[in-house]
């Protein structure tokens, strides 16, 4: 009878060490924060790798079909459709650049109309203004003269007055006024019935009060000549006093009436 010795194993109990190999602690056994450390951290597996390299390849066969696409269309068009598209292409260039200049020809024409009608507004805003002052219905101001004239023996008449008008006139005055009365190429000077002056039907008395604008210099020279009108003024009984100012202010206007007799010619007409 023989007994097995201690280091010595049977067969069949290698076999069951292989089959059940040796156990490992269970997972449930393991810390927690193994658990989470082992579930954080990123794995690499070869089967990664594989589906990104897929993942490109198919981009890749994708863009070069869009582009093969895109060249078989034109590849596989006849010579006629080719020149027919190219014409089209030609001729829808060409309608561009046509509409291109119309616009640009429309653009042009609004900034000059714009810049013409600001300019005949702002020369038609000028004339209305030359002539309300040469009109006299419009006050103004500006260099001139003062002429101050006292009669206290009446002996200055009417016709004195008309010269001193006429004389600044011929001296280029722009502007006159007698003792508040505005004398545009319509008024006209009386003697009073019981004295003084009528001016254009307003009754003035002495001391008269001359305003005229124009240069100060040839006014006042205009007056003063030797025989001239100031000197009748002296002649008749009268003081005169001539004064250059820097700013004569004149306020009277005067209401312009409707023609009673005259009436405008028609453009053909007066070209006929």
């Amino acid at each position: 009878m023989s007994s097995a010795r201690p280091d010595q194993t049977s067969a069949g109990d290698r076999q069951a060490e292989r089959d059940d190999p040796p156990t490992t602690p269970d997972a449930a056994e393991r810390p927690t924060h193994e658990r989470w450390r082992s579930l954080l951290v990123p794995r690499l597996t070869l089967g990664h790798v594989a589906v990104a390299l897929l993942c490109a390849g198919l981009g890749f066969a994708v863009v070069a079909q869009v582009r093969q696409t895109q060249e078989d269309v034109l590849s596989g068009m006849r010579q006629d459709d080719l020149v027919r598209l190219l014409d089209e292409l030609t001729q829808r260039n060409a309608d561009l650049s046509e509409e291109q200049e119309e616009l640009r020809r429309d653009l042009a024409e609004l900034r000059s109309s714009t810049t013409s009608r600001e300019a005949a507004q702002e020369a038609a805003e000028i004339q209305a203004r030359t002539r309300g002052v040469l009109a006299g219905t419009l006050p103004v101001h500006g260099p001139g003269i003062r002429v101050e004239i006292e009669d206290p023996g009446g002996g200055v008449r009417a016709q004195v007055f008309v010269t001193i008008l006429e004389e600044l006139r011929n001296a280029g005055v722009e502007s006159v006024e007698l003792s508040g009365q505005r004398l545009t190429a319509s008024s006209w000077i009386l003697d009073g019935p019981e004295g003084g002056l009528v001016v254009d039907g307003v009754v003035v008395e002495s001391p008269y009060e001359w305003l005229a604008i124009g240069d100060p210099a040839t006014l006042s020279v205009a007056l003063d000549i030797p025989g001239g009108a100031l000197a009748s003024v002296r002649n008749a009984g009268g003081e005169v006093t001539v004064t250059e100012d820097e700013d004569i202010e004149i306020t009277a206007t005067k209401q312009l009436t409707e023609p009673e007799h005259a009436t405008p010619v028609p453009p053909e007409e007066a070209d006929g």
